[in-house]
């Protein structure tokens, strides 16, 4: 192996390192503890709580980020590369920030008036959580769909309308089928995203009542197990949460490779 292959492979395994060694390490101190985190109550509520803002997420960055990468990948307008910028500003603004923008422009000013007025609750409810999320998760379903979208023929498109498709039916008939996978990529990385988050929800909706019942969102529910009752408790609920994203992560890859096994 010559040189550069030995420096290049080297600084892979710091890296690999870097991810790998605190998540095992997490695992490995919260697993003799999993069982008695996936029995407690109020965690399970947590999770269940955590999946539902984070699928709503996933589904709005999709539902909006397809049309928005295919606009990005396929035309050239004015202003194109303020737009394309102006996609990545989630990733770059501090997550608490984003959550004073919610209460803003939800809550406080813009549209808040307006929803308050059709009873329509942001802070500490449903509604305020899935726009915090979706605002941070939405970028990674349009660059991985708009990625997606440069790499097909424009002609695949073309031969349909000059067939008699319409724009429409171009676009469902043709582009949509050859990027579904990219259409589910993104909306697992939304998905996951809007799992991790933390810093929006501390400032729109540290916990949400259903019912009488005010549950926390799973990354807030370790934050105030850490601060509340120590480290090991945290580590306990952590080592349980991220295995459970890991559990999905797999069955996806898992799904995929079958699904591709099958064609071929």
């Amino acid at each position: 192996m010559d040189l550069f292959k030995a420096s290049v492979f080297s600084l892979l395994g710091v890296l690999l390192l870097f991810f790998l060694y605190p998540l095992l390490l997490l695992i490995y101190l919260g697993w003799g503890s999993l069982a008695a985190a996936l029995s407690t109550g109020s965690f399970l509520q947590s999770l269940g709580l955590t999946v539902l803002i984070s699928t709503a997420a996933s589904l709005t960055a999709v539902i909006l980020g397809i049309p928005a990468a295919y606009v990005l990948a396929r035309y050239e307008f004015k202003l194109k590369e303020l737009v394309d910028t102006a996609m990545d500003i989630p990733i770059v603004v501090p997550h608490t920030v984003v959550g004073l923008m919610v209460v803003l422009a939800f809550v406080a000013y813009g549209l808040g008036p307006s929803l308050n007025a059709l009873g329509i609750k942001i802070v500490d409810a449903l509604p305020g959580a899935v726009i915090a999320v979706s605002y941070l998760s939405a970028t990674y379903a349009v660059r991985t769909v708009e990625s997606a979208i440069r790499l097909l023929d424009p002609e695949l498109e073309n031969a349909a309308r000059t067939l008699g498709a319409g724009p429409f039916r171009a676009f469902l008939s043709v582009v949509l089928p050859n990027i579904k996978s990219a259409v589910i990529n993104g909306a697992v990385l939304s998905w996951a995203r809007s799992v991790s988050e933390a810093g929006a929800l501390l400032v729109v909706a540290y916990y949400i009542v259903v019912g009488n019942t005010s549950i926390y969102p799973a990354s807030i529910y370790i934050y105030q197990a850490y601060i509340g009752l120590g480290l090991d408790e945290a580590v306990k609920f952590s080592a349980a949460l991220v295995l459970f994203v890991l559990g999905v992560f797999l069955a996806y890859r898992l799904a995929v490779r079958y699904v591709g096994a099958e064609r071929s």
